[in-house]
């Protein structure tokens, strides 16, 4: 009773506030991108023109996830006896 208890709260926050596991993913993408347009190395091939083209990811990812540790511990709540 106690992992699903522990699994409904983590699925909850991850919910509520995505940001607590993901941090700002949007913030991240533009700074590193003002930080390439001011000459810092790239990390890997072409990223620079990764991050112009594709937008940064939002938290559904993260919701998902959530939502889905919810289920599994609703699950486990009423069909585990």
């Amino acid at each position: 009773m106690f992992f699903q208890l522990v699994l409904l709260a983590i699925g909850l926050m991850l919910v509520a506030f995505p940001r607590v596991l993901d941090g700002d993913p949007r913030q991240r993408h533009f700074r590193r991108l003002e930080e390439l347009k001011n000459g810092a190395d790239e990390a890997f091939f072409e990223e620079r023109r990764a991050l112009e083209t594709y937008q940064p990811r939002g938290y559904w990812q993260t919701r998902v996830l959530g939502g889905l540790l919810i289920f599994i511990a609703l699950s486990k709540v009423l069909f585990d006896k």
